[in-house]
């Protein structure tokens, strides 16, 4: 079985090395791996993930809103500038957390920005989105062309509102744990419709670090909720998966 994990922190693992996840994943049937960013420290070490994994490792490069605390001046030049460097990279993690932040301000303006890079420079954009709902009613107008709403866990409404704009599902072992889980799984588009870890972070077990590896099961589970042959929702998903990581 084929796959693309369309979003894994490779520079987060700690019982592991990343050089293991990416054979182990290779081994299990991944074609790629989209390596995204959290923090700005993040970015030159995904950097050269993707310079010693070529066309295997794919950057994504961006500031996660839990940390904004963390971006320093002049963040906006840089990330503008590894997003020339590589042609093939993605923008993100970016997005909207009303459980961690209260407050709209500074990460409504910053997501902004990450949205007016992905549309300049024509790349797909990866949303974090939680609990916010509201902030997005404001955004669904102004995203790029092609985006996704990641890791998604929320509410099948929530869900309508981001394929109604255009955007890409993508589903981690998390939705397996959500109660309305067969409406959501069996309502996203087949051509919109992809899979990820989130890696290391939302593993199945508590205490473990989640693998690409895991990623043909939750194909397996996903295509026995959709009511698909596994080998046939898998060939889907990594079309969908090749589709969406190309810079149009």
């Amino acid at each position: 079985m084929k796959f693309i994990d369309t979003h894994i922190h490779l520079q987060d693992y700690k019982q592991k090395c990343a050089t293991d996840i990416i054979a182990s994943a290779k081994a299990s049937g991944a074609e790629k791996l989209v390596c995204a960013a959290i923090v700005e420290k993040d970015w030159e070490r995904i950097a050269s993930l993707a310079e010693s994994n070529p066309d295997f490792v794919i950057p994504a490069f961006g500031l996660h809103p839990w940390y904004l605390e963390e971006a320093n001046k002049g963040w906006e030049q840089r990330l503008e500038s590894f997003l020339s460097r590589f042609p093939s990279a993605l923008v993100g993690e970016t997005g909207l957390d009303r459980i961690r932040f209260r407050e709209k301000e500074p990460q409504f303006q910053i997501f902004q920005t990450h949205v007016a890079l992905a549309k300049k420079h024509c790349r797909p954009l990866l949303i974090h989105a939680v609990k916010a709902a509201e902030w997005l009613e404001e955004c669904w107008n102004n995203l790029p062309q092609k985006f996704v709403m990641h890791s998604f866990n929320g509410r099948f409404e929530l869900m309508q509102k981001a394929l109604a704009a255009g955007s890409f599902i993508s589903f981690s072992a998390s939705i397996f744990a959500n109660a309305d889980k067969e409406r959501i799984i069996s309502s996203v588009p087949a051509d919109k419709l992809l899979v990820e870890t989130d890696g290391p972070y939302q593993a199945a077990e508590k205490g473990a670090e989640s693998e690409p590896s895991s990623i043909p099961e939750q194909i397996e589970k996903i295509a026995s909720i959709r009511g698909e042959e596994p080998e046939k929702q898998a060939e889907q998903i990594l079309k969908n998966s090749l589709e969406f990581i190309k810079p149009w």
